[in-house]
């Protein structure tokens, strides 16, 4: 029998430094319920934080069970955000939950507004890029952690102090993966059969065709491409057979529960640190890398680059770009995509979204004019400013 919420907690209260009412008025947003959400939701809700929102729009697998451990096989198919909801309120009833089973992009900004921290647990780049660039936005700090095998980090973002994920992002994600952000160049059905073809893998020009209509374009979308952004309306069979390629391309990550639990538990102390405003230290800045296989914790001294497209004084000085009158605006999508790796920009121009067969020249725009960039990898347009040159 619980006779108070203060007993629960006695033992870490005991912490020197440690203000227990500062975790139960915190509010923690995690995106991403996956090996590292599970446990650093967990850890948050024994500890007792005040309000939990969980965010997620996948479904439980039976390879889950073995590193997400608020799942069991009566989860199978079951969202993982509610289900994982449903088993953090048996752990502690005192601790509010909300979840949400949805992309975290097309959530509601107000939901990350009352956020005092919100935590990246996201396995893939594009949508951790987005999430980056929301909590930059809102003044957010955010926990960013990631795993693979026996190797693990975490990154701290604190907006206007330290590097954000997108301030090194050119030297720390692999080449591969951000060769997928920035294939934009027109292609046709017939490249992606030939270049399937090079990879040892047949599939006839109507597939081709139906993946083109997805925006499933080259390898690397095949590879890195979120599905379950474009998984509504796909015709029966396609999802299955789009997976069964990505798992000859791509095959899934190694993922170990030990490496998982404690990444999480690096990420979860900061997550603290940061309730507690500094009363506990200060958070770590950089980027901590945890290497289990050789015994290593090693810290790389990150800067915060004032040229960040993302994070940097944009307000002081918006990046320019060089174009000719006589491009098209597929032409300047190509060019934007290969410098700040958009896989799917867009270009608005005063109330206009411009379509790809436009030419600069017909679309109004003059020197110095600022054309806005939408994409699914900023949760704001990013502005650029047009410098006109001479064919």
């Amino acid at each position: 029998m619980i006779k108070h919420p203060d007993e629960r907690y006695d033992r870490q209260a005991r912490t020197p430094g440690w203000d227990q009412s500062l975790i139960q008025s915190g509010t923690v947003v995690i995106v991403g319920v996956g090996a590292l959400g599970c446990e650093v939701a967990k850890n948050l809700v024994l500890m007792g934080v005040g309000k939990l929102i969980l965010i997620d729009n996948d479904v439980v697998e039976l390879s889950n069970l073995s590193r997400q451990m608020l799942f069991t096989e009566e989860d199978i198919g079951r969202s993982k955000s509610e289900a994982a909801a449903e088993k953090l309120r048996i752990l502690n009833r005192f601790v509010e939950l909300i979840h949400y089973n949805s992309d975290v992009r097309q959530l509601p900004e107000t939901i990350f507004e009352e956020a005092d921290v919100i935590c990246s647990c996201l396995d893939t780049w594009g949508v951790r890029r987005w999430l980056n660039s929301l909590t930059v936005s809102l003044r957010k700090p955010m926990v960013d952690g990631s795993i693979e095998g026996f190797y693990g980090n975490i990154q701290v973002v604190i907006p206007g102090k330290t590097a954000c994920l997108e301030c090194h992002g050119e030297n720390l994600i692999s080449k591969e993966e951000r060769l997928a952000e920035c294939t934009l160049r027109r292609r046709t059905p017939h490249e992606l059969v030939k270049d399937l073809q090079d990879q040892g893998i047949n599939i006839s020009m109507e597939v081709a065709n139906e993946l083109f209509k997805l925006n499933i374009k080259t390898v690397y979308d095949l590879k890195y491409s979120r599905l379950e952004s474009i998984a509504y309306g796909l015709q029966p069979g396609l999802r299955e057979l789009i997976l069964e390629l990505r798992d000859r391309l791509k095959p899934k990550s190694p993922a170990i529960q030990s490496v998982s639990a404690t990444i999480a538990g690096l990420m979860t102390t900061q997550v603290i640190k940061l309730l507690h405003r500094g009363k506990l230290g200060q958070p770590i800045t950089g980027l901590f890398v945890y290497d289990a296989l050789h015994s290593r914790l090693t810290r790389v001294k990150l800067l915060r680059m004032n040229e960040c497209v993302v994070c940097g004084d944009m307000e002081e000085q918006i990046p320019s770009i060089n174009i000719h009158q006589g491009w098209t605006v597929q032409t300047l999508k190509e060019i934007i995509a290969l410098r700040y790796s958009f896989p799917d920009p867009e270009i608005l121009f005063g109330t206009k979204r411009l379509s790809d067969d436009q030419i600069i020249s017909d679309t109004g725009i003059k020197d110095e004019d600022i054309i806005y960039v939408s994409t699914s990898r900023r949760h704001m347009p990013l502005p650029l400013k047009i410098r006109l040159t001479a064919e």
